[in-house]
């Protein structure tokens, strides 16, 4: 039987588009999810969906130029996201209808691509993690792992375990802020850009 982690599913915005000029909303923030999906939806999202490429695409060209303040725009008002820990009814903590099992941990700001598609298989073999689900984030240059909690283990927990152990194994040389293991977030809403990578690693497990 296919792992079938369940999550909900957002279109963009994560936060409202404004008038540059006004400052008033264009767009307010998606607040409430498109649909539930479970974690092979999102794999074959993120390795075969047409729009989702050519987006990615125009996200990498401006991270190439080095433009952060595009790059971070195009992310925010453009690109679908997930909920890993769960499916919600509103993007609220308080408002989680199914916990997924899953957690999510986020290495930002690697040197290359190739680094980070080198690091997307480590974290993918690691045995401790043994990753559901692992991904080139959409500057190309940072990767996404969805962690499953252990047995007991409260999606806090997770969270946390997941992020320390991933920093002590594969992050000390990233001392420099900003860089490394993002720990910005570790509510049970956190979100999760999605974007193309044709590399996408998805564990398959058999039930007894």
């Amino acid at each position: 039987m296919e792992n079938i982690f369940r999550m909900s599913l957002f279109m963009p915005p994560i936060s409202p588009i404004r008038d540059k000029i006004s400052g008033k909303n264009l767009k307010n923030a998606t607040l409430t999810p498109l649909r539930t999906v479970d974690v092979n939806e999102v794999h074959k999202l993120i390795t075969s969906n047409a729009k989702l490429a050519a987006l990615t695409h125009e996200v990498r060209n401006a991270a190439l130029l080095g433009d952060d303040n595009a790059c971070r725009l195009l992310k925010q008002q453009t690109l679908p996201y997930v909920t890993p820990c769960g499916v919600f009814t509103r993007r609220r903590s308080d408002c989680i209808e199914e916990a997924s099992g899953l957690v999510v941990v986020d290495i930002d700001h690697l040197e290359s691509t190739e680094e980070a598609e080198k690091l997307r298989q480590l974290l993918f073999d690691d045995p401790y993690l043994c990753p559901a689900l692992v991904f080139v984030s959409p500057t190309g240059q940072g990767v996404k792992a969805f962690v499953p909690c252990a047995i007991g283990q409260s999606a806090t927990d997770g969270i946390r375990w997941a992020m320390n152990y991933v920093h002590c194994m594969y992050d000390t040389d990233h001392q420099q802020s900003g860089k490394g293991v993002d720990t910005s977030g570790k509510d049970l809403v956190r979100s999760c850009f999605l974007c193309h990578d044709p590399g996408a690693l998805i564990r398959i497990t058999n039930g007894e």
